[in-house]
């Protein structure tokens, strides 16, 4: 503004000098020059007052960037697996780089440097990324009933010592207590309303101490309302309709009319609605053995039936579980091939989605359920892929007709794929048959989380970098075993990647016939 004003002046002043030049030869015109001045020079002081003020918020945002940047390439591995961490990033993209590209517009600076930022704001996280990462946290909470202060101070697994950079602000706790209320999970949105309150002065929030307790108010009556009707994690089918009402500080709740005992309630399909099973096995992702039950675990090498590829390198193998057989095979690929998948795969990556029937039309949508992103790759996408695909053959005994593309995924902040059996019938380019088989190949090390839990078997398989997890999905027969009913759980630390192998029924006929007993 004050730069168009001085542009306006100095136009006015040129035009002044243009039509009465020879200032010197008239005392009127002097005087004319210094109410040209009066007005020019607070002009000119207010653009440099404005540009300081710019400069000066510039300076704050560059210094505590920089300091972060500096703590962050001392270390670069330990500080991205934290989902803190994770959180804090996607949030300073979102808010304070994207701020320092509007203070550089505002600056009207041109040049390399700013130009690089500018472009750059176009691949920035958004408010729905915060949303996200603070969802992610959420998770992770829920599924390891981890402490609210605990998780505040940046500290996810004390014993550990995995520590955050910063800790989570007073705004961040009532952020995240928003997203747990809008997300069902009425229990840790009392608890982080709370904290956020503990921690407030005011002046220095971004929200109102009434909003805080508003809602911490209304998770508490909600949640001993859904624990009256023994309904944890569950909503109502009507709830914006029923029982809130939130009008400034006001909520009314209305337990008798919202809560009758024989309400129908719908279970929503979403990461709050994590089973007991898979949280009991996420948490010590070992097996749970069950009572009364005497199993013979082992671990031999295996060379399938004297397999040539085999014989002078057999594979290592540890039965995690008898029925269904669920095995792992160790030291399945080697690092340098891992790194060259992940090379093939990362600029393919895209959000996992998933095959829904609307109205006899087809429609493909994002998983809301399951945070990761994906990648296909097929044997023609590098030689590393055709060699892996006829290593799987070589394990397996099976044959790789009929297989579908090797899926790479990489999972996000606290990512995770609630409980399912692999049995989906219409991928891209395979709309028929089912499939038979899975091999799962861990592509990382993962310290804490990111297991493969059996939900109805009662074993977690640990993801251990090269190793991969095998089982059949169907019985010899055809018949799908629900046994293999499995999820993946909540990365805590750690960068999860890991790809699928699905072997269809379809042309396996010489390799895994069918046989008179179902079992």
């Amino acid at each position: 503004m004050y730069l168009k004003l001085l542009c306006v002046l100095s136009v006015l002043l040129i035009s002044s000098i243009k039509v009465q030049a020879e200032w010197f030869s008239s005392m009127e015109q002097i005087i004319d020059l210094v109410r040209h001045e009066s007005l020019l020079a607070p002009t000119l002081q207010n653009y440099i007052k404005a540009k300081m003020e710019i400069l000066l918020k510039l300076k704050t945002y560059g210094d505590e960037l920089s300091e972060i940047a500096d703590k962050v390439s001392a270390n670069k591995e330990e500080y991205i697996i934290h989902p803190i961490n994770q959180y804090h990033l996607i949030k300073r993209f979102a808010t304070q780089w994207t701020e320092v590209n509007q203070l550089l517009d505002r600056f009207n600076r041109t040049g390399k440097k700013t130009d690089f930022i500018k472009n750059a704001t176009r691949l920035f996280p958004k408010e729905e990324d915060i949303k996200g990462s603070a969802e992610g946290i959420l998770r992770i909470q829920d599924t390891y009933n981890l402490n609210t202060s605990d998780i505040a101070e940046g500290n996810i697994s004390g014993e550990k010592g995995h520590n955050s950079l910063k800790k989570l602000t007073t705004d961040e706790c009532y952020h995240i207590g928003k997203a747990a209320f809008n997300g069902g999970l009425y229990d840790p949105c009392t608890h982080w309303m709370q904290f956020s309150l503990q921690r407030f002065e005011e002046g220095k929030q971004n929200f109102s101490k009434a909003h805080a307790e508003e809602y911490l108010q209304l998770c508490k009556m909600v949640s001993i309302c859904l624990h009256r009707i023994q309904a944890v994690k569950y909503r109502l089918l009507n709830l914006k309709d029923c029982y809130i009402h939130i009008q400034h500080t006001k909520i009314t709740v209305v337990p008798e009319q919202c809560f009758p005992q024989n309400k129908v309630i719908e279970k929503l399909h979403h990461y709050y609605s994590t089973p007991t099973e898979l949280l009991v096995l996420c948490i010590g992702e070992t097996r749970a053995i069950h009572i009364g039950a005497t199993i013979k675990l082992h671990c031999y090498l295996h060379t399938n039936n004297g397999n040539p590829w085999l014989m002078f390198n057999p594979v290592k193998v540890e039965e995690l579980w008898d029925s269904p057989h669920i095995v792992q095979f160790y030291d399945v690929i080697t690092s340098a091939e891992v790194d060259k998948i992940k090379k093939l795969a990362k600029p393919r990556l895209f959000r996992a989605i998933h095959f829904e029937d609307k109205e006899d039309s087809e429609v493909f949508q994002k998983a809301a359920y399951r945070i990761t992103k994906v990648s296909w790759l097929n044997d023609t996408s590098g030689p590393v892929i055709a060699k892996l695909t006829r290593r799987i053959s070589e394990i397996t005994g099976l044959s790789m007709n009929t297989t579908e593309e090797l899926q790479v995924a990489n999972y996000g902040v606290g990512g995770e794929y609630p409980p399912h059996l692999d049995v989906a019938s219409r991928m891209y380019d395979h709309p028929d048959g089912e499939r038979i088989a899975t091999f799962l190949i861990y592509l990382s090390e993962v310290e804490e989380g990111g297991g493969t839990a059996f939900v109805r078997a009662g074993v977690a398989a640990k993801p251990i970098k090269g190793s991969a997890v095998f089982w059949y999905n169907m019985y010899p027969s055809g018949d799908i075993d629900i046994r293999t009913f499995h999820g993946a759980c909540p990365v805590i630390i750690g960068n999860k990647w890991a790809s699928n192998k699905w072997i269809r029924e379809l042309g396996e006929s010489f390799h895994r016939q069918c046989k008179l007993d179902r079992n």
